[in-house]
């Protein structure tokens, strides 16, 4: 991320015997940052499609129903990215998680920022035509694809974390 680093930071990042542990905890805070920023967009998709349910409720219940199980799915999603593993391991841990793993998991989570915005746009697009036309089901049809898309990227994301995944290998 673009954060500036404190001239006491810039220190512990020189330090030998300290500066692997600064830059470990620079890449989880990278992490969670970019995990705040994907929970907050999914947060907004949710609340666009909740909307949309409520616009079309005395119109079409069934749709309705429909756009509420979607939200759901939707803040399951978030929750599921909010409340991930850091990839912090204590000491008696027998996997290890090493910067080189950290930073493969901050590619990993970029991964997620392109579907998040993708199902933002979608999820705008249907809270929109809602309360003036028919929501063409396509549109909830992607919106569920790319919550797959994301649920796939945060088991490879576990599976990294855990030492499961040959994708730590390079």
């Amino acid at each position: 991320m673009a954060k500036k680093l404190t001239w006491l930071e810039k220190l512990e990042t020189i330090i030998p015997g300290f500066s692997g542990y600064k830059k470990k905890e620079l890449a989880r805070e990278d992490d969670r940052l970019l995990r705040d920023y994907v929970y907050k967009v999914l947060n907004d998709a949710r609340k666009k499609i909740e909307e949309a349910a409520a616009a079309v409720v005395d119109i079409d219940f069934t749709l309705a129903k429909r756009l509420n199980n979607l939200a759901s799915i939707i803040m399951y999603s978030a929750d599921k990215v909010k409340f991930a593993e850091t990839g912090y391991a204590p000491h008696y841990h027998r996997v290890k998680v090493e910067l080189d793993t950290l930073e493969k998991i901050k590619e990993i989570d970029n991964e997620l920022v392109g579907s998040v915005e993708r199902i933002r746009e979608l999820a705008s697009e249907v809270a929109r035509i809602a309360p003036i036309a028919q929501i063409p089901s396509d549109k909830l049809t992607k919106i569920s694809e790319e919550l797959g898309k994301i649920d796939e990227v945060l088991n490879r994301r576990l599976n990294v974390l855990r030492g499961w995944s040959s994708e730590t290998e390079s």
